[in-house]
């Protein structure tokens, strides 16, 4: 049985890496300025040779700032889970330093967590370019347990930014596994496996920032056969390692689908670039490479997952 609070404690976590000072000022700033203020906000630095980040966050005057500095770079999963370990909040939300909350974030997603007994939530995105301009008013996901659960299939339906989690969902699957830029795609997947129930509010609560330079962008390939891996394997998800992971990464196996995913793209830019000969050559190839199949099926299911 849950155990309701009329005010309880948020944990803001937050990892912070090369992210300029305008896009960091903003994003703690969207955090401070919240309408639920019962938090505490822990912010890592996982980049100490760039002083700006320490700069930054000392400026702001906020005694609920924890600002822990890593001797070293860590990544990403290292630094949330420091982060986790030293929450105090019932509740933890994560947060990028690149992004926006919108004002009533925190408030509207404990509402609704609470209301609908949830275990995590997410929401819909805005999705903003470098310079801050608005390129997509809302990204829908899917609302409910049940169909986030069937879309999970084919890709994460809960935007990491934007989530709330219960605590004890942290403590029960011990934070996050290192798997490469797939870290809360995997996190889900055992979530639900574990019985927790997952759902997004149908209401944008948070700007999104896409930068040419992000992790999704640089490692684009190795991340879609990640996710691909861990989909089919959702259903034994907790007997996957890291270990495991990692040597399926370094398999022959992965080679082989990397280099096919690598030609499919090769042909899909002939078909956009190309004309005559080299165009008809790459009709007739790209149906017998399997991503061209597994394209159609993503962009299909990309189109319902924000219809319902």
């Amino acid at each position: 049985m849950k155990k309701k609070s009329s005010n309880p404690k948020i944990s803001v976590i937050m990892s912070v890496y090369n992210e300029t000072v305008d896009e960091l000022s903003s994003s703690i700033d969207s955090i401070i300025k919240q309408t639920y203020q019962n938090i505490e906000f822990i912010i890592v630095d996982d980049n100490p040779k760039n002083k700006n980040i320490k700069t930054v966050v000392h400026k702001i005057k906020d005694p609920r700032i924890k600002f822990i500095e890593n001797k070293k770079n860590v990544g990403l999963v290292q630094s949330l889970n420091k982060a986790i370990s030293q929450a105090t909040g019932c509740f933890i939300a994560r947060m990028d330093a690149d992004d926006i909350s919108k004002r009533n974030r925190l408030e509207d997603e404990l509402h609704y967590v609470e209301r609908n007994k949830l275990d995590v939530v997410g929401s819909f995105l805005e999705i903003i370019d470098e310079n801050g301009v608005v390129r997509k008013e809302s990204m829908n996901f899917p609302t409910t347990a049940s169909h986030v659960k069937f879309f999970m299939r084919w890709g994460s339906c809960l935007a990491h930014p934007t989530w709330l989690v219960r605590r004890e969902v942290y403590q029960k699957l011990n934070g996050y596994r290192n798997i490469p830029s797939c870290e809360d795609y995997d996190f889900i997947l055992r979530a639900i496996a574990h019985g927790y129930k997952v759902g997004n509010i149908p209401k944008v609560e948070l700007s999104y920032r896409i930068r040419q330079s992000g992790v999704s962008k640089s490692h684009e390939s190795q991340q879609f056969l990640l996710r691909d891996y861990l989909a089919r394997n959702r259903k034994r998800i907790d007997l996957l390692t890291e270990e495991s992971i990692a040597k399926f990464l370094e398999s022959r196996e992965f080679q082989k689908q990397l280099k096919q995913l690598s030609h499919y793209k090769k042909l899909k830019q002939i078909l956009k670039k190309e004309s005559g000969i080299k165009k008809i050559k790459a009709v007739a190839e790209i149906p017998g490479n399997r991503f061209f199949w597994r394209d159609i099926v993503e962009k299909i299911t990309l189109i319902l997952r924000e219809c319902i």
